[in-house]
């Protein structure tokens, strides 16, 4: 259904290529017209701001068009379909290659890959925290991946697991209790 919205000769215009990006080209998979149709679908197709286009006729077309497929695919969990792929300055995927993900753009454990484009997720949270102001030592925190940015270290992929579910884990800083890692 975006590939046909995004493909309608009413939105051709904003298919040009823009020949000196303002923007860095990290961003460009986002600021395309086809990532930009999957991600306002819903409004797209209720409003009335897009007269040229023959909404009903569309959809019923990518309706038509899953349903004729000789051998429809089986339903798949989206933590099958949608997996963790981060950006390349994390260059080392851990033991048994990138997890599937769970959240959709708008939850807690909010992923999001480029609707229309691809199923592969690079954005989602940095990190999440919890501050307790009243106790500190009762302060969470979690990132996607672990402590060290240092592949093969034992923090590297350590948090991942509670990241997925949505979890924390105590932020220590009390210096009686941490303890020094050989590097």
């Amino acid at each position: 259904m975006v590939r046909r919205l995004a493909a309608h000769r009413e939105l051709a215009a904003l298919t040009e290529p823009v020949a000196d990006p303002a923007y860095p080209s990290v961003f460009l998979p986002w600021l395309a017209l086809t990532p930009r149709v999957g991600f306002a679908l819903e409004t797209l197709l209720t409003t009335d701001l897009l007269p040229g286009i023959d909404r009903t006729a569309v959809v019923a077309a990518a309706v038509e068009a899953v349903a004729a497929a000789t051998e429809p695919a089986p339903p798949a969990a989206w933590g099958e379909v949608l997996r963790l792929a981060p950006w390349q300055a994390l260059p080392s995927a851990p033991p048994g290659g990138w997890p599937g993900v769970a959240g959709d753009h708008d939850c807690v454990l909010s992923t999001s890959s480029v609707p229309g484009v691809t199923d592969r997720c690079a954005r989602g949270p940095a990190a999440r925290y919890v501050w307790d102001l009243a106790r500190r030592e009762d302060s969470l925190w979690v990132v996607p991946l672990g402590a060290s940015g240092v592949p093969g270290d034992a923090h590297h992929h350590d948090q991942l697991p509670v990241w997925l579910r949505g979890g924390l884990v105590p932020v220590v800083t009390d210096w009686n209790r941490l303890t020094k890692e050989s590097a």
